[in-house]
């Protein structure tokens, strides 16, 4: 089961090569470059009418002048995609937020020496409010889905999730996520991001991640196995359907959480910030009924002190 995009792309270039030895529940590598490609994934949203930030592409230094005047701010500098490679070195780097035109600018040119061509979207406003659809589909085909909310991320004005939970299905979320995953004949598993826009009350697509993600845990706790049913499907060739789940399930990753909170109080790494004493009590809030924690099993909770212990040693 390849995790992240750096397992995932070679082996699915060599696919026919390590077939002969595994198997391999992937979608075509068309359609799994579409949602690494966000450029691609826009598009294709675009050609569905799946709803997502304005966005501008840019391909000359006089388009970026003009696109520095007519967008508003903050707003977002986005790679086309997460990692590129030059020769035998990975570089990884996640969109960068601007509030002024020489900042966007210059954070461009920054950006594209590395991830060529990034492009330009509107920021969409409000903290706590990213949804993800976590998705398996057997050809195109629905098999389980599972809708997640993200309460805190780090970083904060968008990152990885260091709490979440099991939200009811959102039926315009379920609908953009099948549109989506449907056009693309999608085969394994997705998680398909969204913003809820309080300005309209529409969830914006953010990406598609065509594999495993961080808040993984939440759906399988919450009864949607993902994990197994990705086996099912490699083994048997499709896998049964889920269509019920735990609401109100909770995962916490503690080591993310204590950089949030840090963050917050700090004001650093974001465009907005929730109340730091309410960021503070809801920090403290270490019990609750359906919270889990990533990494910590009673039978072996070394490996997660450990973990917080060695946060001394980072710069957060």
């Amino acid at each position: 089961m390849p995790i992240c995009e750096w397992a995932v792309v070679p082996i699915s270039e060599q696919r026919k090569r390590i077939a002969r030895y595994t198997r391999l529940p992937l979608p075509s590598h068309e359609s799994l470059m579409k949602t690494f490609d966000k450029s691609q994934t826009l598009k294709l949203a675009d050609e569905l009418g799946v709803p997502a930030p304005k966005t501008f592409e840019i391909s000359s230094s006089s388009e970026l002048e003009e696109t520095a005047k007519e967008v508003n701010y903050p707003a977002v500098v986005k790679p086309r995609t997460s990692w590129v490679w030059n020769e035998e070195h990975a570089s990884f780097r996640r969109a960068s937020y601007v509030r002024s035109s020489t900042e966007l600018i210059e954070t461009y040119k920054k950006i594209h020496q590395v991830f060529p061509f990034p492009f330009i979207q509107e920021y969409i406003p409000g903290i706590g409010r990213n949804y993800s659809i976590g998705a398996l589909y057997s050809n195109s085909r629905s098999r389980a889905m599972c809708c997640i909310k993200v309460d805190r991320a780090f970083p904060i004005s968008g990152g990885n999730s260091v709490l979440r939970e099991s939200a009811p299905m959102n039926p315009q979320m379920r609908e953009y996520a099948s549109r989506l995953l449907e056009a693309l004949e999608w085969h394994g598993v997705a998680e398909v991001e969204f913003k809820l826009d309080h300005r309209d009350n529409t969830p914006k697509l953010m990406e598609i991640n065509g594999r495993f993600w961080a808040s993984l845990e939440v759906a399988t706790r919450a009864g949607v196995d993902l994990p197994y049913l990705l086996y099912r499907l490699a083994m048997d060739g499709d896998a049964p359907r889920v269509r019920d789940y735990k609401v109100g399930v909770s995962t916490r990753w503690m080591e993310g959480d204590l950089h949030y909170v840090y963050n917050v109080l700090r004001r650093r790494f974001g465009i907005e910030y929730p109340s730091r004493l309410r960021t503070l009590l809801n920090f403290l809030k270490f019990y609750d009924r359906g919270l889990h924690y990533d990494n910590f099993d009673w039978g072996d909770p070394l490996p997660f002190w450990v973990t917080i212990y060695r946060i001394k040693d980072k710069n957060i």
